[in-house]
């Protein structure tokens, strides 16, 4: 598992020390995972972007997990898009992980990243549409 955790920052206006995001990548029955905890926003878009981009090219697939986010913005959703067309461009899927219950999700459906990328609550459920598995849970 590889994870990148951003340089600790000091918020506007002082008040302490404050980490927006945690980015992890695993492997979960051969497709890659992107875990993501926190905030997304412009000040730390480039290091997801970066942590995505140098994943492995090689599967069918890859998933970008979502559960843990607590908000995210325009920059997130435009580098959602972004993957979701250059991986179709390889004959690749993108799948986002996110609650239907959690403020980024109601973000990804206003701004229908579902037409690019498959949105599923569940992380299994991710991996059965990469797999194309039938024994796995269904699409959420």
């Amino acid at each position: 598992m590889t994870e990148l955790v951003p340089p600790e920052e000091e918020p506007p206006g002082g008040g302490g020390i404050r980490e927006l995001a945690r980015v992890s990548t695993s492997e979960r029955d051969g497709t890659i995972v992107v875990a993501v905890t926190g905030e997304i926003d412009l000040s730390n878009i480039e290091r997801l972007a970066q942590v995505i981009f140098a994943q492995p090219n090689t599967g069918e697939g890859l998933i970008v997990d979502l559960s843990a986010v607590g908000y995210l913005d325009s920059t997130a959703v435009s580098l959602l898009h972004d993957l979701a067309l250059r991986l179709r461009k390889r004959a690749q899927q993108l799948v986002v992980v996110s609650p239907s219950d959690s403020p980024p999700r109601r973000v990804l459906d206003l701004t229908a990243l579902y037409v690019n990328a498959p949105l599923v609550e569940h992380l299994d459920s991710a991996v059965a549409i990469i797999r194309r598995d039938p024994e796995l849970p269904a699409a959420s």
